[in-house]
């Protein structure tokens, strides 16, 4: 059975940019939640969840902090019926679009504080 999935729009929740000295602590805390989510149209053999990401970065040797909330609603079809039965390949799967959010909005924000964008890169690590 392949897994489909039915994508709402990425919602940004909350960015925040600060202007912070180069020295101040380095931080890379992205997270990834996955909540249940009440959908008005139940599917059968779906699940309809929310994927968040949570987000507090200052890069090394940078003078710009971002922080915020991105999120998403998924609906997959053909799939476990809990959250807690999606293997980690299928939650990177559903976090990528968000992190890509996070990396354009910085690029963005940071072209045009900085004159220059700033290209974060995340290596996912599992806990």
């Amino acid at each position: 059975m392949d897994i489909q999935a039915n994508k709402g729009p990425i919602v940004v929740q909350s960015f925040h940019y600060d202007v912070v000295d180069a020295s101040s602590p380095i931080k890379t805390e992205v997270q990834v939640e996955l909540q249940d989510y009440e959908s008005q149209e139940p599917v059968k053999n779906a699940l309809t969840l929310q994927v968040m990401t949570p987000f507090d970065i200052h890069p090394k040797g940078t003078t710009f902090a971002i922080s915020g909330l991105v999120g998403q609603v998924v609906q997959l079809i053909n799939c476990p019926q809990t959250i807690d039965q999606l293997d980690a390949q299928i939650v990177q799967q559903l976090s990528q679009p968000l992190i890509e959010q996070i990396q354009i909005l910085t690029y963005q924000v940071t072209a045009i504080t900085l004159n220059q964008g700033y290209h974060l890169e995340f290596n996912p690590q599992r806990k």
